[in-house]
């Protein structure tokens, strides 16, 4: 068999497909040289027209940028609805609790006894839709929402988000006892008013050590140490008192 040349033959290939492409390139000049391509007007377009294109529009790039305002008050009567709910969240209203309710109640409403019948009936109806004890402290928290998201009239008495929070702490802890479920219920409502943690923590703190003074208070006018002893100590303890109490009302009022 005659020997084959590979570099001869390949070198015919290639030359063999430059030439077909050369000759199908030539054909397709022959056949469009003639033809017309149709005239394309290009649209008149204002150089304000492209900047209104590219440019955010004033009022959206508003409303994109929009924050929800901050809470800076909420209703006398729906701070109340919030207390109960934390009273009630241990599945228990004590006495303690609902004399400290009253209190409270009586400060911040005029027409409180009047008025605390309904609130209490309107309360108690939100509680009663807990399908089963699982969701009962989510039927709270429903309640809760509904109450901080309720409408502030301008014409009516309103708190300050600090204030209740430190009221529903004083709650709390009135029948001697803060339990998970309160705590649980009392976090919500700071992150729903958007209170700083840090605030929350500081409010929390000031009041254990109020609750600690007073029981010290209470353990030293029970002794039977010298009464010069006694006077000194209570008022000691006493201005410990009030330097905490400021501290909470500068807290509140920051």
């Amino acid at each position: 068999m005659a020997g084959i040349d590979l570099g001869k033959s390949l070198q015919s290939l290639f030359k063999g497909a430059a030439d077909a492409v050369n000759g199908a390139v030539d054909t397709v000049k022959n056949v469009t040289k003639d033809v017309k391509l149709p005239e394309v007007k290009l649209p008149e377009i204002n150089p304000e027209q492209i900047t209104a294109i590219f440019a955010k529009k004033p009022a959206e790039e508003s409303q994109a940028s929009t924050e929800p305002a901050a809470i800076t008050s909420i209703t006398v009567k729906n701070a109340l609805k919030i207390i109960y709910y934390v009273m009630a969240v241990d599945g228990e209203v004590f006495h303690s609790e609902e004399e400290k309710f009253d209190s409270i109640g009586q400060e911040l409403d005029m027409n409180y006894a009047s008025n605390k019948a309904e609130l209490v009936e309107e309360c108690r109806k939100q509680m009663e839709k807990a399908i089963d004890p699982e969701d009962y402290c989510d039927v709270l928290q429903d309640g809760v929402e509904d109450a901080i998201r309720a409408t502030v009239k301008p014409a009516d008495a309103a708190i300050a988000p600090k204030l209740l929070v430190w009221d529903l702490l004083t709650i709390a802890y009135s029948d001697g006892a803060y339990d998970d479920a309160e705590r649980k219920l009392l976090k919500y409502v700071v992150r729903k008013l958007g209170i700083d943690k840090a605030i929350f923590l500081e409010l929390e703190s000031s009041l254990l050590t109020l609750l600690d003074l007073e029981r010290e208070l209470n353990w030293i006018k029970s002794t039977d140490r010298p009464y010069l002893t006694i006077e000194a100590t209570v008022n000691e303890l006493e201005n410990r008192k009030r330097v905490v109490f400021d501290s909470v009302m500068d807290l509140i009022n920051l």
